[in-house]
């Protein structure tokens, strides 16, 4: 009770300078107020250290087979460009962030992040989680109001570790996918991405601005010099070489944008006998 009164005293206090007719509204608006919620995890702009050819950046690849995908032209890419970056790529098939049952990623992420410090981290989540969230301490069941807070928790645990790590983060919002179901989830998904990662200063990446068709619309090709090339498998939700060398060069030249000191190289290599140029397309 004592504390309570000392802490209105200091409140009028504060007042007693302001405009007398403004001092019992502004009084009652502080009281009233609700208490600010603490901030979530803020990423770096900027990178931590200085780069070069002895001590290139560390790139750390996570997320599902996609991520895999990715990680590996992504780290072709880097070889071929002549950047000073070094990749490591930790992506797994069949996982994702619902089912930290059969995989933890935010425990396994924090493991992977305290052993490598990585510079960057890319991320590719989603194609495996149109299902239950499960964690140890709860349960949300795919498509009721809980599920998506549960979603935003578990990115939210990716996002905290990497800015624990002083980790730069490039957040993929996945494609558009073949299968329709899973079309439908991966469109209402993306979005939370985009919040979550420009809430705590990640990047986000989206392929659906160079994969997709109008309306981001499903393609299994897009025009390349003038060609209809091929960039996604016939399963409808991978890519293909050329696919994955795409998102890979596009990714280069977003970070590039942000970490000139990662130095560009040679022009992207050719992959199946195909440039891949950054004016590539999707048909309409």
């Amino acid at each position: 009770m004592r504390l309570a009164a000392l802490s209105l005293v200091a409140l009028l206090a504060g007042c007693a300078g302001a405009d007398p007719g403004a001092r019992a509204q502004d009084l009652g608006a502080m009281l009233s107020a609700p208490a600010r919620a603490p901030a979530g995890p803020r990423l770096p702009a900027a990178p931590r250290r200085a780069f070069g050819a002895a001590d290139p950046a560390r790139i750390l690849v996570i997320g599902d087979s996609l991520g895999q995908g990715f990680g590996q032209f992504l780290d072709r890419q880097v070889t071929a460009r002549g950047l000073a970056a070094r990749v490591t790529n930790r992506a797994r098939v069949s996982t994702g962030l619902a089912r930290s049952d059969f995989y933890d990623w935010p425990a396994e992420f924090a493991v992977a992040a305290a052993a490598l410090a990585p510079d960057i981290v890319v991320a590719h989540f989603g194609a495996n989680d149109m299902q239950t969230v499960i964690r140890a301490e709860a349960r949300a069941v795919f498509g009721t109001p809980a599920w998506e807070a549960a979603y935003r928790a578990q990115i939210r645990a990716i996002l905290a570790t990497a800015a624990e790590a002083g980790a730069m983060l490039w957040w993929i919002g996945p494609a558009p996918d073949g299968n329709a179901n899973l079309n439908r989830h991966l469109a209402r998904i993306n979005p939370i991405f985009a919040d979550e990662a420009a809430t705590a200063g990640a990047a986000y990446f989206p392929l659906a601005d160079f994969t997709a068709g109008e309306n981001g619309a499903f393609l299994r090709a897009i025009e390349i010099d003038g060609r209809a090339v091929t960039i996604r498998t016939a399963d409808g939700s991978h890519f293909n070489a050329a696919g994955y060398t795409l998102v890979a060069d596009r990714l280069i030249d977003a970070m590039l944008a942000r970490i000139p000191a990662l130095r560009p190289g040679p022009a992207p290599a050719a992959v199946a006998g195909l440039a891949v140029p950054a004016g590539a397309r999707a048909l309409q």
